[in-house]
């Protein structure tokens, strides 16, 4: 009888973690600012650090994201990652960016880019694919910032390319 009541709760118990476990969400934040006297985009993006490590396990095996690390490998990892999968077109074709480099806040990956836009740029194409690579269920939020207005993009895998006129947010006289 009291091992009958063990299994019980046992099994009670077993159920019930598994009705409450949390449910991991696979999300990034991309915020793009353009500053028009520079006629530049400021980039800030925040990924899981755990899921881009494991990104990165995919090709380089013996890597850890840590801020004592193997600073110059990953910085160089990342900014390859980055080039590839968070990508700006215009009608003249990609636009490179600058990495100027990356820190760890929380559980967070917090990569810095910028771009420099000649004058002619009024329209961008942002595809941001970032670790679509490590789950289906990612989902990459976009924020473009530009004269105190802001719109907001959400990027999954069936899409994941978004256009942006520059002069649509413009300031109202």
């Amino acid at each position: 009888m009291i091992l009958q009541m063990k299994n019980v709760i046992f099994i009670f118990l077993a159920l019930m973690s598994t009705a409450f476990s949390i449910h991991k969400f696979y999300v990034s934040t991309t915020s793009i600012k353009y500053i028009p006297n520079e006629r530049s985009l400021q980039i800030t993006a925040q990924v899981f650090a755990d899921d881009f490590e494991s990104t990165l396990k995919q090709h380089v095996q013996e890597i850890r994201l840590n801020p004592d690390n193997k600073v110059e490998l990953i910085d160089s990892l990342t900014k390859k990652y980055f080039q590839k999968n968070l990508v700006f077109k215009t009608q003249d074709g990609i636009l490179s960016f600058d990495y100027l480099g990356k820190v760890y806040r929380n559980d967070l990956l917090v990569a810095y880019l910028e771009i420099v836009l000649d004058s002619t740029v009024q329209n961008l194409v942002v595809q941001n694919t970032l670790l679509f690579d490590f789950s289906e269920d990612q989902k990459n939020i976009l924020h473009f910032r530009n004269a105190g207005k802001r719109k907001s993009f959400l990027s999954v895998p069936s899409n994941n390319r978004f256009n942006i006129e520059i002069n649509s947010f413009q300031k109202e006289p």
